[in-house]
């Protein structure tokens, strides 16, 4: 009836259609989470009029035979894409050339939504046998008006005048790993929706900002500890609801860096970086690409209303696609140019932060892979003594053997913490076995701690005197500290190759904070640590390939669980909980991969690698989710084994879930604003109060979780969110919008959390930030892999594409003169020999350390 009236087709036809057996009936799955899909794959080809088998690999849809001599194949090819639009799907997907009236095969593939539920049409291919390629269209309509998911299991007559009785099979079933994830593509009703969720989520995050407010006020002590302590950039007024609110926003990155380290002082700077590249990158995209889609593009999107000003609103072969072509371009050339900038600007900050670096971690280097006959202060002293003659070496430290010592102080703190608990309930009892009965917590413990502090003091000296002596053979390490009486010859030291024939040898770098210091990985036995890393990386492949069959199973036990009154909310949950469970702990168990296996050597370096690993889950299983959730293995088979059909994965998935997306970062805001309420710190606090006094049970409640929390958890979700900005920004510049109020969300929330509340972290002047920068470059090539194959498959002809695939090639070559020309670990060798730099360094406020490379518990330890 819609073509009819448009004039475009003859009366409606009919369908003949036969249902499947019994086991390839429709089979439902009612979500509240998420909408579904009927996945439906359509292939033409200009052969005889005969059925064919499904094509090699496909695993099911319907496959349509057109013969066709004619001029209007695009015709019709354009009325089957706007039939599907106006059933709810989200586009038809060309992966061939469409040669009206040639012999060259034509094939088209198309998702078909009904409305709240969803199903996907698989194995085996139907066959239907048409007369022509608008009779190809014609079909198409009446499938979709006979709404696949409510006719499967009947037979349904429509005739067909003039043309064959054609003969359907169907079979149709949800794809379980999509719906796991919750994904949806986009479909009609998508911007109704958005809509109501922005709303809901402004709501709720409004909400809960006045939840915090009226915290920040009732306990100062949580939401403003470097306020109380005197440390905050600024002093806002407790006693006042929202004077936090323009601290947030007030503060440099100057005022950030003397408070709490150049690390997280550029963490809030890349919000105001990420801000300038919505202004900069998505502005212009909004503005101008957004109404020649709307008006120029051909309203390929039919009902979808939300497409309108994407490229879903654009024809295939339209001329539009130049233009994309510029988009591309612009958005590659202008996001480099302000990562560039931004990278200079940092330069000058790291060289500040080098400066005024304290002495004793300015001057020290760390070495590691000492060999057994230098294993001892003295030796190492001498055979540096002969790199750096003329008394220049002020101290050496070789890390000592103190696990069981370690142990035994870690049992000593739990009994001192189990009998404050003990003070404070007075008629608390403990049972010490299973057998035997309770006695009075207090007593017991006391009795624990007397016991364990002769044994710590008998170890300590144990340790400290054989190693005087130096017969610490069986305490000494293959790794040490070496301290000079000038920064120069540290430097100097860590420039050092080719000590020794043996690379594995003498491995000089510069170290962490003292404070930071992991001395048990600093214990490791060297001869084991390719054993451990093979073993580790193991385990976080394993944890890669496993990730979505995780997400389906626990999702899968989720929706069985039955809560009785409480089921229709849990039923909102069930349908994501495997995915939202595993991204939560995702972090945790990086972490507990990485400090089992790998040699760390400080919490900061930790935070780093889960950085750089925490991206590229989310690059795998967020960003490229639609490409790979359906099978990890294929997709990284297919990468690993033909690299260039990576184009073409992207382009026939990634384009059809943009709304997905947009709802995705949408959320984030909440996600941001429910930090700010810092409950799980807040509720330790409230239970440690009941035993210490307050300022020493605000102390043990922190810090906040950084499995999830830390610096390289959020770098890494951070730099996830404005990658999907940029990949996703040309395709629908409507994301741009919402990845703006973010980051806006981002630098009124961590402007004020970071500063004014969390405890001050390890810092490594600078390392997460340029991380996410290389991370960016990263993201690029992602969004100019994707963009090469929608145009490809799109664009009017090769040419369009062919201008797009230099942007990968330049991308690949800034990358590395990025790394080339920004040398910023060291501060350059120049400024450390000459007068000038000497100056400029004295001049510098030394931040303050009270830590030196000694492990602690061989020092004195009286605090009780």
């Amino acid at each position: 009836d819609l073509f009819s009236s448009m004039g475009k087709l003859p009366p409606k036809p009919s369908i003949h259609m036969v249902t499947m057996p019994r086991w390839v009936s429709l089979v439902w799955f009612i979500s509240l989470a998420g909408s579904s899909y009927v996945t439906t794959r359509t292939s033409f080809s200009d052969s005889s009029r005969q059925s064919f088998p499904s094509p090699a690999g496909e695993e099911g849809g319907i496959c349509l035979r057109v013969e066709d001599e004619s001029d209007d194949a695009s015709d019709a090819v354009q009325l089957m894409q706007e039939a599907v639009v106006a059933h709810r799907a989200p586009r038809l997907r060309r992966s061939g050339d469409l040669i009206p009236g040639g012999s060259a095969p034509t094939e088209l593939s198309s998702r078909v939504n009904s409305s709240a539920e969803e199903v996907a049409v698989v194995a085996p291919h139907a066959a239907l046998d048409t007369g022509s390629s608008r009779g190809a269209a014609e079909m198409l309509v009446a499938l979709a008006e006979a709404e696949l998911a409510k006719t499967a299991g009947t037979v349904e007559e429509i005739s067909m005048e003039g043309r064959e009785t054609t003969t359907t099979t169907l079979s149709t079933t949800m794809d379980p790993d999509l719906v796991a994830m919750g994904l949806t593509y986009n479909a009609q009703g998508d911007f109704e929706a958005f809509f109501t969720n922005v709303m809901t989520n402004a709501v709720m995050a409004i909400c809960i900002i006045g939840a915090f407010c009226v915290l920040r006020v009732r306990y100062p002590i949580k939401y403003s500890w470097n306020v109380v302590k005197g440390t905050a950039p600024s002093s806002p007024d407790n006693s006042q609801y929202f004077s936090w609110f323009w601290a947030a926003f007030t503060g440099d990155t100057q005022q950030h860096m003397d408070c709490c380290g150049l690390d997280q002082a550029m963490l809030i700077k890349f919000c105001d970086f990420a801000m300038k590249v919505c202004v900069l990158v998505g502005g212009p995209l909004l503005f101008l690409t957004s109404p020649v889609n709307y008006f120029l593009g051909g309203h390929s999107a039919g009902v979808d209303t939300m497409s309108y000003f994407g490229l879903g609103n654009v024809r295939n072969g339209s001329n539009v696609y130049w233009l994309t072509v510029v988009a591309v371009w612009f958005t590659v050339l202008m996001t480099t140019r302000l990562i560039w900038q931004a990278q200079e600007e940092f330069m000058h900050l790291r060289w500040q932060w080098c400066r005024r670096m304290p002495d004793v971690r300015a001057n020290t280097v760390l070495v590691e892979g000492i060999p057994d006959d230098y294993q001892s202060d003295e030796e190492l002293r001498k055979f540096f003594e002969v790199l750096f003659p003329g008394n220049r070496i002020k101290s050496t430290y070789v890390v000592r053997d103190t696990s069981e010592l370690v142990k035994t102080k870690e049992k000593y703190v739990q009994a001192l913490h189990s009998l404050e608990m003990a003070k404070a309930f007075p008629d608390s009892q403990v049972r010490i076995g299973l057998l035997s009965g309770k006695q009075d917590a207090r007593d017991f413990w006391e009795a624990t701690v007397k016991e364990l502090e002769p044994r710590i003091k008998e170890l300590r000296d144990t340790i400290n005197e054989a190693c005087s002596k130096g017969h610490g053979g069986q305490y000494h390490c293959g790794s040490g500290f070496v301290t000079f009486t000038a920064r120069s010859d540290a430097e100097l030291a860590v420039r050092l190759t080719n000590i020794s024939s043996d690379t594995t040898e003498w491995r000089i770098d510069h170290p962490p904070d003292p404070g930071d210091v992991l001395w048990v990985d600093l214990m490791q036995d060297p001869s084991a640590e390719v054993g451990r890393h093979i073993l580790g990386y193991a385990l976080v492949g394993l944890l890669y390939f496993a990730y979505m069959p995780l997400v389906v199973g626990i999702t899968n036990i989720a929706k069985l669980i039955d809560l009785g009154p409480l089921q229709p909310f849990w039923e909102g949950i069930a349908p994501t909980f495997g995915l939202t469970l595993m991204v939560s702990f995702l972090p945790t168990f990086l972490i507990v991969i990485f400090k089992l296996f790998f040699t760390l050597k400080a919490e900061a370096w930790a935070q780093n690698r889960l950085q750089e690993w925490y991206f590229w889950f989310n690059m795998v299983f967020v960003v490229m989710a639609t490409a790979v959730a359906q099978n990890v293995s294929d997709f990284t088979r297919t990468i690993a084994t033909s690299p260039v059909e990576i184009f073409s994965i992207l382009a026939n998935s990634m384009p059809y879930a943009t709304h997905f997306y947009i709802d995705y970062i949408a959320m984030q805001s909440v996600t941001h604003s429910m930090n700010l309420l810092r409950y799980v710190n807040l509720s330790k606090y409230k239970v440690l109060s009941m035993i210490y006094d307050d300022e020493k049970a605000a102390a043990l409640s922190e810090p906040e979780d950084q499995d999830y929390y830390g610096i390289g958890s959020r770098s890494a979700r951070w730099t996830t969110a404005l990658v999907i900005g940029l990949v996703f920004g040309t395709l629908s510049p409507l994301i741009w919008t919402v990845t703006m109020v973010n980051f806006m969300v981002c630098r009124m929330v961590y402007g004020y959390l970071i500063p004014y509340t969390e405890t001050r972290k390890p810092d490594l002047g600078g390392v997460f930030w340029v991380t996410q920068l290389r991370h960016l470059f990263h993201g690029l090539m992602i969004y100019s892999a994707l963009m090469i194959g929608v145009l490809s498959v799109r664009a009017p002809g090769v040419a369009p594409m062919i201008f797009v695939c230099p942007t990968l090639v330049y991308l690949w070559v800034l990358l590395a003169r990025f790394d080339s020309h920004f040398s910023w670990r060291n501060l350059p060798f120049h400024e450390l020999m000459s007068a000038e730099g000497k100056a400029r360094r004295a001049a510098a406020t030394k931040m303050e350390i009270n830590d030196t490379y000694v492990q602690a518990e061989l020092a004195e330890w009286t605090e009780k």
